[in-house]
């Protein structure tokens, strides 16, 4: 039997990423082979999102160009993700050309069978068989699931109950990952924070930080999806203690508005917010703070808007991801009164943008002139430069570094920024340091 090929098609968060690279790890240890190109493949899995609206669409979208390939040329087509934990049976009926659909909630179950579906062996250890796929970092899924029950939100019908995974396993993982090449490992769950709330071993969060910061050649660790009323002193301590914990946080507000934080299921206010916020710029100087907010939910008024805004503007986050309310099924509050009109969400998200735009413009030029440490990542032939980051940027939503001059992936070097917009930081060859 001729052994298959297999191009994966990611779509999503970083929570997906990670269970595509277990799939691949599995169905390469079996026999078959990972491809770049729908041209050279025998067999497409589209791992989807079904988060929201616009995610769904391009999920939909993709799966429809996978058919078409089939169609052309013979190919098989199998689909797993979110989008197919949630709508199985009806993209069962709608699309009955794809040969397979499987959910999100078990990967090792979804590797069984697509190896058997493909004719491979099946590798059981999917710590072992996960194939990563962004060389100098790993994301480190540490749970799967989340207890939460915010308004706006179907993960937990999706993905389940929260589930921590043992600190052990997680820590023989992240070792690996670093015996491989792994400079930075970004810690990654629906909510990281509800980390060991779950084992009856007694681990958290700040203990499951602790051990990797000790695990030798790790030389960033990032923490993103922290749930605010969960970010204790304790951790906010490790993190001002432990040089190769980065002084980052990834923390979702969604808004700051009382009443719209209420409405969302939240489970805390404004005045919690700010005293985070306070308590760790006062412990960690230098922290990068990345956070998420949302506009258009139902109820949010002109006042509620402006009460955002205002925030934002006063507060400067160093990273702001924005995101439109998108009225989900099986959500509570897909019934809620008072929707906000879609060109009334359009308006408010695309002011904010702006304002967010010129703070982050203005932060990245007060770094002009300074010498910072990047983390190459890779090379970009098109533009002939190399890519990296610092240690206050994490990959794909933050800024990056381009690098003009001759620098080995995978290294740290100390350069001196030239230039900045408000998504690059510019260093030129005669302005990089030695390692």
């Amino acid at each position: 039997m001729t052994k298959p090929k297999v191009l994966f098609v990611n779509l999503g968060c970083p929570k997906n990423l990670v269970d595509s690279e277990i799939l691949m790890g599995h169905l390469r240890s079996g026999g078959a082979e990972i491809v770049d190109s729908a041209e050279d493949a025998s067999d497409i899995v589209v791992n989807t999102c079904g988060f929201i609206e616009d995610a769904k669409r391009e999920s939909i979208e993709t799966i429809l160009e996978a058919v078409q390939l089939k169609e052309m040329d013979h190919k098989r087509v199998f689909v797993t993700g979110c989008l197919s934990q949630r709508y199985m049976r009806s993209l069962q009926e709608e699309i009955p050309e794809v040969d397979a659909f499987f959910g999100a909630r078990n990967i090792s179950g979804t590797a069984r069978e697509l190896a058997q579906k493909m004719g491979l062996d099946f590798q059981k250890s999917s710590c072992e068989s996960r194939l990563v796929s962004t060389a100098v970092y790993a994301y480190l899924k540490i749970a799967e699931g989340c207890d939460n029950t915010c308004s706006f939100c179907a993960i937990p019908f999706i993905r389940g109950p929260h589930v921590s995974r043992p600190k052990a396993e997680i820590l023989d993982e992240a070792k690996r990952l670093v015996d491989g090449g792994v400079q930075e490992l970004i810690v990654i769950s629906q909510d990281t924070t509800y980390y060991g709330k779950d084992l009856q071993e007694g681990s958290s969060l700040t203990g499951l930080l602790s051990d990797l910061s000790e695990i030798p050649g790790l030389r960033w660790i990032r923490l993103l999806y922290a749930y605010p009323d969960r970010v204790s002193d304790p951790l906010i301590r490790l993190m001002a203690d432990r040089p190769n914990i980065c002084p980052y946080i990834d923390v979702p507000i969604q808004h700051i508005s009382g009443r719209v934080l209420e409405r969302m299921r939240r489970g805390f206010r404004r005045g919690e917010i700010e005293r985070l916020i306070e308590k760790l710029r006062t412990k960690i100087p230098d922290i990068a703070i990345r956070t998420s907010v949302m506009v258009g939910f139902p109820g949010e008024t002109d006042a509620d808007f402006q009460e955002l805004l205002d925030f934002v503007e006063a507060t400067k986050f160093e990273h702001l991801g924005i995101f439109r309310f998108s009225r989900e099924e099986d959500t509570l509050s897909f019934d809620l009164p008072d929707q906000v009109p879609e060109p009334v969400k359009k308006e408010r998200f695309e002011y904010l943008q702006s304002v967010q735009q010129d703070i982050a413009y203005r932060k990245n030029q007060s770094f002009v002139g300074k010498t910072m440490d990047v983390l190459v990542e890779q090379f970009d032939p098109e533009q002939n430069v190399y890519l990296g980051r610092t240690q206050w940027d994490a990959p794909e939503i933050d800024s990056q570094v381009v690098l003009k001059g001759d620098f080995n992936i995978g290294e740290f070097f100390p350069v001196v920024i030239a230039s900045a917009s408000e998504a690059e930081l510019v260093v030129q060859s005669d302005e990089a340091g030695e390692k």
